[in-house]
């Protein structure tokens, strides 16, 4: 085999394994970035769930006093309706309520 030709067929060779390797590259870089995207789109899910959970305590706390609140509120209106109808004045009654 001439020389000219075992140095084509070597170029030939050396530019099929610089292709593969650049295609190793890529496909390392492709899959390097498609974990990344699937890394931010799994802390952004977490962090939306942790938000929603944060979300849903505080709204219950914040349920639970307002639903205290509104059942003082009512208790003592019938407490005043009582005393009302025993003959209580409406001073008396908002002097021991508090109303």
């Amino acid at each position: 085999m001439p020389e000219n030709a075992t140095t084509n067929e070597n170029n030939h060779v050396t530019l099929i394994l610089r292709e593969l390797s650049d295609d190793e590259k890529m496909k390392y870089i492709t899959e390097m970035r498609e974990k990344a995207l699937h890394d931010e789109a799994t802390a952004m899910n977490a962090a939306e769930k942790r938000g929603e959970k944060r979300g849903m305590e505080k709204a219950r706390a914040e349920g639970l006093a307002e639903g205290r609140e509104e059942g003082r509120k009512a208790r003592k209106a019938e407490i005043a309706e009582k005393m009302r109808k025993i003959g209580m004045t409406e001073e008396q009654i908002n002097s021991i309520l508090k109303l």
